[in-house]
C-alpha cells in the first residue's frame, strides 16, 4: 500500500508537465479516446511520445486503458485525485 504522501507526489509529478495535464484534461472531456487521436490533437508530438506520456498518467492511476481491437481507447480516473484533494483541504486549512 502507497502512503498518502507517496500518492500525492506521484500525482504532481504525473501532472506537473503540461502536456499531460492537457492529455488528461482532453481524456476526461471525452472519455474512449485513441492515443492517434490523442496524438493529432498535440502540436507536433508523436503518437510514441503521447503513449509514453499516457504510461506516466496510467503509472499514477490517473487514466485507465482499454484494448478495443488494434487500438487502445483511454479513460480517466477522477477518483485517483483524491490523495492529491486532501491534501490540498489540509493545506489550506492548516493557513499555508
Amino acid at each position: 500500500m502507497t502512503s498518502p504522501d507517496l500518492q500525492v507526489d506521484e500525482l504532481l509529478r504525473a501532472l506537473a508537465d503540461s502536456t499531460r495535464r492537457a492529455l488528461f484534461r482532453a481524456i476526461a472531456v471525452q472519455p474512449g479516446l485513441t492515443t492517434s487521436q490523442l496524438a493529432s490533437r498535440t502540436s507536433g508530438m508523436t503518437r510514441w511520445g503521447v503513449m509514453k506520456h499516457l504510461a506516466v498518467l496510467r503509472g499514477a492511476g490517473l487514466i485507465q486503458t482499454l484494448p478495443q481491437g488494434r487500438q487502445r481507447r483511454h479513460f480517466a480516473e477522477p477518483a485517483a485525485l483524491a490523495p492529491l484533494r486532501q491534501w490540498l483541504a489540509a493545506a489550506s486549512s492548516t493557513g499555508g
